[in-house]
């Protein structure tokens, strides 16, 4: 009878010690995973960050009134003159003419200035407030940001899966012969090109699976949707930077570092929405959750 029980025992020591095991996480994982969190977020909140958006006004040639009065066709925030500005816009260019001196690429004071829709590089600002032309796909829009908006200064978390080294998945990277432009949508049904480079394969629960990389900011990059999609996870899908292809062209899909679009912290934002191809038939339980606004 002793010796059933001091077997019992041991029995449960070795399932308790298995167990312990299992839930074991490397802590220097643990510590890249929070730092890539932390990244994310002073991201969102510096000047370069979505959290500062305050406007986004679709634009087509033609005369525009700027203001904060109801009656422009552009309205500004509060803040601005009820009257601030007359925008021209035709085929090629595009013309401001402010009724208060604003700086121009944060540097010159200018009263009017004119350029050409190839150079969207320049920026606009007065008091705490920035605007440019932004273009998607065929379209215009005008972006307005406030750097001093209460967001900046406001605790901001963003929800997440606990770091489980599992759904760091090793890939292949199959270029294609040269690098493409694929046409999907944004978030308001319009047509939009990314640049892609290849497919990107992997292996998970015994099945294989390939989605279509895109390129954005010299880096190569997944866009996708999953099972979770529209529940644990952010609507309009999700995306994931992957590590540059070794000389056999592997990668690393580390989905704890899966990250929502900037569409779920601010409206003033325009997404892409990933295409059919890449939308994964099982629960990716990991990375970004949805966020609450």
């Amino acid at each position: 009878m002793r010796l059933k029980q001091f077997n019992t025992f041991i029995l449960g020591l070795f399932f308790i010690g298995l167990l312990s095991s299992c839930s074991i996480v490397d802590p220097d994982y643990v510590k890249e995973i929070n730092t890539f969190r932390k990244k994310r977020i002073n991201f969102l909140k510096s000047r370069e960050g979505y959290l500062n958006l305050v406007g986004l006004h679709w634009i087509f040639n033609g005369n525009y009134s700027v203001g904060s009065s109801s009656d422009n066709d552009l309205l500004f925030p509060s803040s601005f003159p009820s009257s601030f500005a007359v925008m021209n816009i035709t085929e090629d260019s595009i013309q401001f003419s402010f009724d208060v001196p604003i700086l121009l690429d944060s540097t010159k004071q200018v009263s009017q200035f004119s350029y050409s829709k190839d150079q969207l590089n320049h920026t606009f600002s007065w008091k705490s407030y920035e605007w440019f032309v932004i273009k998607r796909g065929a379209l215009y829009a005008l972006r307005i940001k406030d750097h001093e908006i209460s967001a900046l200064s406001e605790s901001f978390e963003i929800p997440a899966f606990p770091a489980v080294p599992s759904w760091r998945i090793k890939g292949h990277f199959t270029a294609y012969p040269k690098q493409q432009r694929r046409t999907i949508s944004n978030i308001y049904g319009d047509p939009v090109q990314q640049p892609t480079a290849g497919i990107v394969t992997f292996d998970h629960g015994g099945n294989t699976f390939e989605l279509e990389s895109n390129i954005e900011a010299g880096k190569l990059a997944i866009i996708f949707k999953d099972a979770t999609t529209g529940k644990q996870t952010y609507s309009a899908g999700r995306q994931l930077y992957l590590t540059e292809p070794d000389n056999n062209g592997n990668v690393i899909l580390d989905f704890n570092k899966a990250f929502n679009f900037p569409c779920a912290f601010n409206d003033f934002t325009t997404c892409p929405v990933p295409p059919k191809r890449n939308h994964l038939p099982f629960r990716i339980l990991a990375g970004e959750k949805s966020y609450k606004k």
